[in-house]
């Protein structure tokens, strides 16, 4: 398991890169086992199928831990002395999960969010943690994928324009254009309150792109049969990729290239959060990222020379740190710092205090080759032409 830890007295964030878990995480004191885990979910149509592919995994996890699941009633929960009890919280809408926080909190629970992203309930008080997908990573995986492949005229097309969901996409998607150098902007976003609606926007234009990246299967799905209709060759013509990796993705006629959202994942996760959570007491939020994958068909093929698709995206707008002579300093004197040893520090004050390099030695003690060699070893570190240009650097920052 790839875990970043911000270790705090009050404050834990976990990444966890799911592709490759093994569950292991330090076990605190506390040693009581976990029996229960309690849960509240949306009660939602259609739309929130994906709840239900979320207990599953949360079913299937406690299973293995020999937890019980159970449905949260509202009420009080009764916990062991020294441990807090946690909900999981599963919802579809910003409404419902506010609310449902609120109702926990006053029962002297924990919510944990799942399927919620931290940045969106961040105000919120009193949140155990947050369960959601790396959305972020995922268009940018995509649009690298599409820049490697020649494919630089995108279009976005969103039917969800009043979810958090599809804005954090489309923001990416315009800041990565942007960072690219890309003929693409918010005029190349077609977005409205229906499938259909976003692609009569798209139509009189469609022959000005060679890529739709799509916020949703179902909006790919639609566009897949919108230029069959039309003649259009995909991928020839157009690619398309579409988000979630439903199974609609794969049965369609022409198999779609997307991004997979993998529910039951996330429901493994929950499980793991939660017991983190009652096991560590120093813990007071913490949080799991589960990256969402390319699933490569039939509407797009991955690049073949993945290597030369990094070199290719980055060198479109290289970053020129060297033009910024404050930012440079700083790195200058980062590397001092973290190569320097007491023997180095005792250089610098010596060379602060305008001492030759014979009086330095002296005081080390050490041989006046040595502390010779000492400097220019300094001066390799952070990159400077001389010991006036060394002496200034730590002046400026005051490292000694």
């Amino acid at each position: 398991m790839q875990i970043k830890l911000l270790i705090l007295r009050t404050f834990l964030c976990i990444i966890v890169n799911t592709q490759s878990t093994n569950g292991n995480c330090k076990k605190s004191k506390i040693t009581g086992v976990i029996m229960n885990i309690y849960i509240v979910s949306e009660q939602v149509g259609l739309e929130g199928y994906w709840i239900t592919d979320i207990i599953s995994g949360i079913q299937k996890e406690a299973l293995k831990k020999n937890i019980t699941v159970n449905d949260y009633n509202g009420e009080f929960l009764a916990v062991d002395a020294g441990e807090r009890q946690t909900v999981l919280a599963i919802g579809y809408s910003a409404h419902w999960l506010v609310s449902t926080c609120k109702e926990i909190n006053s029962r002297g629970a924990l919510p944990v969010l799942v399927n919620a992203d931290c940045n969106v309930f961040n105000n919120l008080e009193k949140v155990g943690g947050y369960v959601s997908f790396n959305v972020q990573k995922a268009v940018y995986e995509v649009m690298l994928d599409l820049v490697a492949a020649g494919r630089e005229r995108i279009a976005f097309l969103s039917a969800h324009n009043s979810t958090y969901s599809d804005d954090v996409k489309i923001y990416e998607f315009l800041r990565l254009a942007g960072i690219w150098h890309l003929p693409v902007d918010q005029r190349d976003v077609f977005s409205d309150e229906s499938i259909a609606k976003s692609f009569s926007k798209l139509l009189p234009q469609l022959s000005t792109y060679d890529a739709v990246f799509c916020s949703s299967d179902a909006c790919a799905v639609y566009v897949l049969n919108k230029l069959k209709e039309n003649s259009i060759s995909v991928p020839g013509d157009i690619a398309v990729i579409g988000y979630g990796n439903s199974r609609i993705a794969a049965a369609s006629s022409l198999s779609l290239t997307t991004v997979e959202n993998n529910y039951v994942e996330l429901g493994r996760q929950a499980v793991k959060l939660h017991r983190l959570l009652q096991k560590n007491s120093d813990i007071s939020m913490a949080s799991i990222t589960v990256d969402c994958p390319i699933i490569y068909r039939d509407t797009f093929h991955k690049p073949q020379n993945t290597a030369q698709k990094v070199i290719f995206a980055h060198s479109v707008n290289e970053p020129s740190y060297s033009a910024d002579p404050d930012f440079m300093s700083v790195l200058q004197a980062e590397e001092l710092l973290k190569n320097w040893d007491e023997g180095d520090r005792k250089i610098a004050r010596g060379l602060l205090e305008n001492k030759t390099v014979s009086n330095i030695a002296d005081i080390l003690p050490s041989s006046i080759s040595s502390v010779k060699y000492r400097i220019k070893k300094m001066l390799i570190y952070a990159n400077l032409k001389n010991k006036n240009e060394l002496v200034s650097l730590i002046k400026k920052y005051r490292l000694v």
